[in-house]
């Protein structure tokens, strides 16, 4: 009797873990790039046999069991209207400046898109439906907070995904704060091991950003409360403050993996899953099929990623990379968004959209030029194929410094006259097989997990809603004051005890004084 007991409470406990759940999963940059690794997550999840509500601002279309998706691409529409704004972003008007990510800019771009997003009518309309229930909640986390009152809204727990490598300011959410004596900063130009200038200016970039995000919090502590307690009245639920929603999260998912990237310390309560948003590899239109087939010495593969085009080239720098690319015998294929007018050579092929996986896993590649996103650069490893990096803002510096240190690549610095310098690149990396070897032996590891990437996210998902939020995980680093961390407090004590220590010694000493004078005196 006591046997069957058990083997019911264990085949109940296996119907209960392997129920599905309902997910919220919220993407609502307005890059491709990013709702890319958010329909990564949706794939997963829907696979794993979940239901999953996704809001986001490139929806597929497609109609799929389980799967709701809500259309928020009217949010980037204030920037989409400023004819400047747009000019601005094109790759030309791009060189030699700063990098986006290090201004008050991308802080401010980032801020308007998700106070956007949450204002969006079919967003509230979704949100203060009382009916709606959800067992977990899924946030990008990308620049912001405003977004960690959404789980509040459902008491459910929060899933952050990190877009790009672990840094402190990502980090700072679920652990604290990363020491930037041999953690690098996401925007920085520098690699490790760290000279005594470049810690400096590492600490100098956390102070000077850590002070930017305090001003920003601001802004957002107003959303936040001008926003939630509406939408949280009509579902009958009361919000936490600002502070508890934006610490509250019970896991982290990054996109990044140390084979391609750092071995950055993490917490319990986080996991690398880089590569999880590739899917099993999907037959090339005929006419690239063809091409790539056909090419007797192999096919380079070109492209700039999805927010800062090709065709946003000077005139100038299109023609010397064409002229560039008509001297060498691989056949190259070149994402190019629009109608170039200049005579295309024989050996080059211009595409409006390129199936960019696809392209990489076909065996007649033999490089790929790109700017470094962190979404090209895990495809390429994953299929083990060497780059070249021409990187323009955010984290691509990073990620080419990263791929150029590990030696599957080499980084070219953006400017009209760099063809020399690409040319060279591109010209040794073909014919250095050291690359290929160095790419291949790298896509082993990224290769050599516990498990797959795209199994890590239901995984990990599902063991955060069995174990009601993953308490025991979370970093007891998060209930310590920064003032606690820095030892402040002892410092404080210490030189108090040193003051009354030397102003006890300096009374005693005067009595003694005074009374050797009264002894004389006698």
């Amino acid at each position: 009797m006591k046997y069957k007991i058990v083997t019911s409470i264990f085949l109940l406990s296996l119907l209960v873990s392997s129920e599905a759940l309902r997910i919220l999963v919220c993407y609502p940059m307005t890059s491709k790039s990013h709702s890319i690794l958010g329909h990564g997550i949706v794939n997963r999840l829907l696979e794993a046999g979940h239901e999953v509500v996704h809001i986001t601002s490139f929806p597929n279309g497609k109609v799929l069991p389980n799967l709701t998706e809500v259309n928020v691409s009217s949010i980037a529409e204030v920037f989409t209207k400023d004819v400047d704004g747009v000019e601005q972003f094109k790759l030309k008007n791009l060189i030699g400046k700063g990098n986006f990510g290090d201004s008050a800019l991308f802080m401010y771009y980032v801020y308007i898109i998700h106070r956007n997003f949450l204002e969006e009518p079919s967003v509230v309309k979704l949100f203060s439906d009382p009916k709606e229930k959800f067992d977990a909640v899924v946030l990008e986390w990308f620049f912001t907070e405003m977004n960690a009152g959404i789980p509040a809204l459902f008491n459910c727990p929060l899933i952050w995904v990190c877009s790009t490598e672990p840094h402190w300011q990502s980090m700072r959410v679920m652990d604290g704060i990363t020491n930037p004596a041999y953690t690098l900063d996401i925007f920085t130009h520098n690699k490790l091991p760290l000279n005594f200038w470049q810690r400096a200016e590492g600490l100098w970039k956390v102070v000077k950003k850590a002070v930017q995000v305090l001003i920003l919090n601001q802004f957002e502590k107003w959303s936040y409360y001008s926003i939630y307690p509406e939408i949280a009245a009509k579902r009958g639920v009361t919000m936490p403050s600002y502070e508890e929603a934006v610490y509250n999260g019970s896991f982290m998912l990054i996109n990044a993996h140390p084979s391609i990237g750092g071995a950055i310390k993490l917490p319990q309560n986080s996991a690398n899953i880089a590569g999880y948003h590739i899917d099993k590899v999907k037959p090339l239109p005929k006419d690239l099929q063809k091409i790539m087939d056909e090419a007797k010495n192999g096919v380079i593969y070109f492209s700039m990623g999805s927010i800062v085009q090709s065709d946003g080239m000077s005139e100038q720098m299109q023609k010397s990379i064409l002229n560039m690319f008509s001297k060498y015998k691989q056949t190259v294929i070149w994402k190019f968004e629009s109608d170039m007018k200049d005579n295309i050579p024989s050996n080059v092929h211009l595409v409006k959209w390129a199936p960019q996986q696809s392209i990489l896993a076909h065996p007649n590649l033999k490089l790929f030029i790109t700017h470094g996103g962190q979404l090209s650069t895990s495809e390429a490893i994953h299929y083990g194929i060497p780059l070249v990096g021409i990187p323009v803002m955010a984290d691509q510096v990073l990620n080419m410094i990263s791929v150029e240190n590990k030696g599957f690549g080499i980084k070219v610095t953006l400017s009209e006259d760099m063809i020399p310098e690409l040319n060279a690149a591109i010209k040794k990396v073909l014919t250095d097989d050291a690359y290929r070897k160095k790419a291949k032996e790298i896509s082993a590891l990224f290769h050599d997990r516990v498990m797959t990437p795209g199994a890590a996210v239901p995984y990990w998902i599902e063991y955060v809603v069995r174990t009601r939020g993953a308490p025991h995980l979370r970093s007891p680093a998060l209930d310590v004051p920064l003032y606690q961390k820095l030892y402040l407090d002892l410092a404080a004590f210490i030189a108090v005890v040193e003051i009354v220590l030397k102003k006890v010694v300096k009374y005693l000493r005067k009595r003694e004084v005074i009374k050797r004078r009264r002894a004389k005196n006698l």
